[in-house]
């Protein structure tokens, strides 16, 4: 429970951020050039957070092997990520709100890398799904955070980004202090294991690689279908309040709230179910398949429908998007079990959650430029065809079941 509320922590610190704050703040600085200066800032963070990930991982993955424990990397990002949010929040002009997400984006990574890698060091892979279901819950909490500040903070102003920055601390503070990080650099006895799973044969050969490939583009395509709906989904209602059942001298802001309230209910049950069903079948490709479909589905009633549909498609991407990202962390996490170097390898693996933030701006700023009317058609349908094409992806995999 305390890994999984770290990981809580983590999330917090930038989903309220990218999705409602961030986006707020820039169309109060700048509102006539709103989703072309968004893309850029998100493009921007999202390359410092594809090389800072990696580097994370290789400096915690060091201080492990002399210090036994990812502890301090993990607290001095904490610190950092904190005074960051802070400082975004007294940012009232453009360049300054990208180098504050620079130094966000190099802070959180710091914070986040280590806490990927505790998945590999401290659990058993009979457990990790179960484990980074739990942990993956974070990703809907962390979106009920954002429901939260929309509904608390209905207006741009630096009170809710030093409140996110407070519920960081509170969350991943007690990991840092009473977290047993030396028991995964401990050898085991014969009569107590390790909390890591024990030693067993690493699959090997152009089979896995091939895996390994599959799974990384998979989840590629995934995150950038989310990339886009969560980039732009706030922007979206805001610019078409009568899709989405607003009336007029409505707030956007309540709406929204109310529904990732909701979203998130669902996602936290049907989450932590596909989890247990996967450890306990043993079996992780079948629920990720069908929540990449879902999530694809989803997407087209978002696409074509108005009023509740469209908000019911939103709310229906959110659960698929989160129960296959959970199911493939287990699959991850399983894979680099015994590696010596799991956090700079997550570090590369979490590429395919930062590149989609570097793509799909530079594609809407390729095609839609300043103009934010003739992007939605296009991004909606092609974040659809992303689900699917992640789905036929799994459904290729023969190394794993």
């Amino acid at each position: 429970m305390l890994y999984a509320w770290a990981t809580f922590g983590a999330h917090v610190s930038y989903a309220p951020l990218l999705a409602l704050l961030l986006p707020r703040r820039i169309i109060a600085v700048a509102p006539d050039r709103a989703a072309a200066i968004t893309s850029v800032v998100v493009l921007v963070g999202a390359i410092t957070a594809s090389l800072a990930h990696i580097m994370a991982g290789r400096f915690s993955d060091g201080w492990r092997r002399r210090h036994g424990n990812r502890r301090v990397p993990i607290a001095v990002g904490l610190g950092l990520t904190m005074a960051a949010l802070t400082g975004l929040g007294l940012a009232q002009q453009v360049p300054a709100l990208v180098v504050g997400l620079v130094a966000f984006q190099i802070a959180l990574n710091l914070m986040f890398a280590p806490l990927g890698a505790l998945l590999v060091d401290h659990f058993a892979d009979h457990a990790k799904g179960r484990v980074a279901a739990l942990a993956n819950l974070a990703i809907p909490l962390a979106g009920l955070g954002t429901g939260v500040a929309a509904l608390a903070f209905p207006r741009d102003s630096a009170v809710p980004f030093v409140a996110v920055a407070g519920l960081v601390g509170l969350s991943v503070l007690p990991l840092i202090v009473v977290w047993p990080f030396a028991a995964a650099a401990m050898p085991a006895s014969p009569s107590q294991p390790a909390l890591s799973a024990p030693s067993r044969p690493q699959i090997s050969g152009p089979s896995i690689v091939a895996d390994l490939a599959r799974i990384g583009l998979a989840r590629l395509l995934m995150q950038c279908g989310a990339s886009f709906v969560v980039t732009y989904f706030y922007l979206f209602i805001v610019r078409h309040p009568d899709r989405a059942g607003v009336l007029p001298g409505h707030s956007v802001d309540v709406l929204f709230g109310r529904l990732v309230l909701v979203t998130t209910l669902a996602v936290l049950v049907v989450t932590v179910l596909a989890g247990r069903w996967s450890d306990h079948h043993r079996r992780r490709r079948a629920p990720m398949m069908a929540s990449a479909l879902v999530a694809g589905l989803a997407l087209c009633a978002l696409q074509a429908g108005s009023g509740w549909l469209m908000l019911a498609g939103y709310g229906l991407f959110q659960v698929g998007l989160i129960a296959y990202l959970a199911l493939d962390a287990a699959l991850v996490a399983q894979a680099l079990h015994n590696h010596p170097r799991p956090g700079e390898m997550l570090g590369y693996m979490n590429l395919a959650n930062t590149l989609p933030s570097i793509v799909v701006p530079g594609l809407v700023l390729a095609v839609a430029g300043a103009t934010a009317e003739s992007l939605w058609a296009p991004g909606f349908a092609g974040a659809a065809a992303c689900c699917v094409l992640a789905a036929l992806l799994i459904s290729r995999i023969r190394t794993v079941v």
